[in-house]
């Protein structure tokens, strides 16, 4: 009875120190934690870029500018949600807007529909971005678009046409059934 007693109690002991080992120390979840977490942003950011990829190949985006930048350099924020560029494969608009002022388009600025053309795309390992570059030709004009898309969903765009000076619009590529533009009147 005295060695069982004693073996029990020796197991009890060896039970106590191996479940003592294995929980982890409050550095040692922090640190896999942070391991866990800087995975799961590196599958986010691959699954978002191949969400770019799809976009630009099939041409159906829409870059909702915050910022709007005029050949001067001078530079002003902007609502997303009425300064847009948007590429629907075949067809295309380009938007200005303002919530301050009621323009020809109903949302204070000029709207630009029309047939895309010359649609071509580059993709830059280095800078894992694509250069995109097609024509929009519309009613009021023919417009040039150079754009700069990465891989993580910001842009560039530079708008230039047959009149003086180019338009520049930054902000983020997204696809058009998660935008959240608001497309005034066509000219």
């Amino acid at each position: 009875m005295k060695k069982i007693i004693t073996i029990m109690f020796a197991l009890l002991i060896a039970m106590t120190a191996f479940s003592q080992e294995q929980e982890l120390s409050k550095k040692e979840k922090k640190k896999l934690e942070k391991e866990l977490k800087k995975e799961q942003e590196a599958k986010d950011a691959e699954m978002k870029a191949q969400v770019i990829a799809v976009m630009v190949e099939y041409q159906r985006f829409v870059l909702e500018a915050d910022r709007l930048r005029d050949s001067k350099g001078n530079q002003v924020n902007v609502s997303a949600n009425i300064n847009f560029i948007a590429s629907d494969s075949i067809t295309g608009v380009i938007q200005i807007g303002s919530n301050s002022y009621v323009g020809m388009n109903g949302v204070g600025g000029i709207t630009a529909e029309g047939a895309i053309s010359n649609y071509k795309f580059t993709y830059i390992e280095k800078s894992k971005s694509y250069n995109v570059t097609y024509n929009l030709r519309s009613t009021i004009g023919n417009y040039d678009i150079q754009m700069t898309v990465f891989s993580d969903g910001r842009a560039d765009a530079t708008v230039s046409s047959t009149w003086p000076g180019r338009l520049n619009y930054s902000g983020y590529v997204v696809p058009p059934m998660q935008s959240r533009v608001y497309k005034g009147n066509s000219l």
